[in-house]
């Protein structure tokens, strides 16, 4: 390889204050989050350019989710920066393959998780950079076990991503690999690779910034983002403050819900109040109830239970409520899927999941609102989500922040091309089962029949359905 005498800038000439301790870190992994216009990606390039430049063996893999979307990020901005720096006579730029040569023999090569068992092909990888996305695990997994070679001065991959995934953040591999645990934004620790018979110990340094630390950033950026504060205030705590979040996608079922106007962090339990809890009896990934209060036309969803194995019954359900509301005297509506009322497997001759329900709760005296059959799915959900978009006779829905896998259900779950719910499944440890709207169909059953005046109005009208929400609830329906 041949050797290049640079003349580098100084590094405070050319990257933000804020990375300057990220120059020289040698751990194996950089995790460099926050928001948007923080220049991380600008330091990255620069660092790696910097690298590929001065080491005597350098081979680094640009990776993305998808392959195509790589020449339009990393590869151009790494092509921009070294243009900028006036260094392009020092190197050569390939499409096919995509690649940047340096006349010393060094390179950057690029690889998309669409096929990330092609970075197997690569010889001594020293490095990857992963650019935007959060991968999936069996990705990670798949290219930083290749990262193995001793030619290289140090090994290390370096993530600049924008944080957020689908589903509960809390729950995605990344969070709980890199940052549970930690309720600082920037730190240091140790994580663990299983490299074949071997358990690695791997250092990682974890960087948060945002637009504040650029101070390069044009005006009119900083507006856009400022002008988040307004139009979409969780965005703007993902985009501006470079806080933790959900993706928010197309094609949904729950279409008009919208996490600004109905999520209320600040809403808590009444033990005043009658308290609504409905069930649905799916047991994997968990058996789910929601537990909801009502203010005049407002329901409330105060809490969720998500009960996994081997506590994924109805029993289990029932005794995880009783253990949060132990001291609850303020009346209680049952709710759920009209299907638990037949026997099955998984009870007693003569019993059902609604009879396993009021023998559990008995001293809460429990009074039911379960259908006699299931609401239409679609009637149900257009009725839903005219409540999210304008309302229906004054009827209002509001979630507590703390209920994660309801608001997953209504951020992520979609639309089949019938209108009904797509029931996307997954697959985890050899047990198939639906992704999404376990909880969000204990909304449903709830929503139907406790403002089952509205629903009725809603769908055609109908002679008004006499019900008491109060602490002391009286029916003529059946009570177990």
């Amino acid at each position: 390889m041949a050797d290049i005498d640079i003349n580098w800038c100084k590094w405070s000439e050319i990257i933000n204050e804020r990375f300057e301790p990220l120059v020289e870190n040698t751990d194996r992994y950089i995790i460099a989050y926050g928001g948007r216009g923080s220049s991380k990606s600008d330091w990255a390039a620069k660092k790696l350019i910097y690298r590929c430049l001065s080491e005597k063996y350098f081979r680094y893999v640009l990776v993305r989710n998808t392959y195509a979307t790589i020449k339009d990020s990393s590869y151009q901005t790494i092509k921009d920066i070294i243009h900028d720096l006036g260094l392009e006579s020092l190197f050569r730029f390939k499409i096919q393959p995509l690649e940047i040569e340096c006349m010393n023999g060094n390179k950057f090569l690029a690889r998309g998780c669409d096929d990330a068992t092609k970075l197997k092909s690569i010889k001594d990888p020293t490095g990857v950079w992963w650019e935007e996305d959060v991968p999936d695990e069996s990705d990670f997994i798949t290219i930083t076990t290749s990262v193995r070679t001793s030619k290289a001065d140090y090994l290390q991959e370096i993530f600049t991503i924008n944080p957020e995934v689908e589903g509960n953040y809390q729950e995605n591999w990344f969070w709980k690999r890199f940052f549970k645990g930690h309720i600082e934004k920037s730190f240091s620790d140790v994580t663990v690779i299983q490299v074949e018979e071997l358990k690695i110990e791997l250092t990682y340094t974890v960087h948060h910034s945002w637009h504040k630390d650029n101070r390069w950033l044009p005006n009119a950026f900083v507006a856009q983002l400022m002008q988040l504060k307004i139009e979409n205030p969780y965005y703007y705590t993902i985009y501006c403050n470079g806080e933790w979040g959900n993706k928010q996608t197309g094609g949904l079922f729950y279409k008009h819900f919208d996490r600004a106007k109905s999520v209320d962090p600040t809403i808590v339990y009444n033990p005043d109040q009658a308290i609504h809890l409905s069930f649905d009896f799916n047991v994997n990934p968990y058996m789910s109830a929601t537990i909801w209060q009502i203010d005049g036309k407002t329901a409330k969803c105060i809490d969720e239970i998500a009960s996994v194995n081997p506590d994924n019954t109805t029993v289990g359900v029932c005794r995880e409520f009783e253990r949060r509301y132990f001291n609850h005297k303020g009346g209680l509506f049952i709710y759920g899927d009209p299907s638990g009322r037949q026997q099955d497997t998984r009870t007693d001759k003569g019993y059902n999941d609604y009879t396993i329900i009021f023998n559990e709760l008995e001293k809460y005296h429990p009074i039911e609102r379960v259908a006699n059959k299931h609401p239409p799915v679609v009637t149900r959900g257009n009725f839903i989500n005219t409540v999210f978009l304008k309302g229906f006779n004054d009827l209002n829905i509001l979630f507590s922040d703390k209920c994660k896998y309801m608001l997953n259900d209504m951020l992520f779950g979609k639309e089949a091309s019938d209108g009904t719910k797509l029931k996307e499944k997954t697959k985890v440890d050899g047990v198939t089962f639906e992704k999404y709207f376990h909880h969000a169909d204990t909304m449903d059953y709830f929503l139907c029949e406790a403002f089952i005046n509205e629903f009725e109005e809603y769908q055609h009208g109908s002679t008004p359905v006499i019900r008491s929400y109060g602490a002391n609830p009286t029916n003529k329906r059946k009570t177990y």
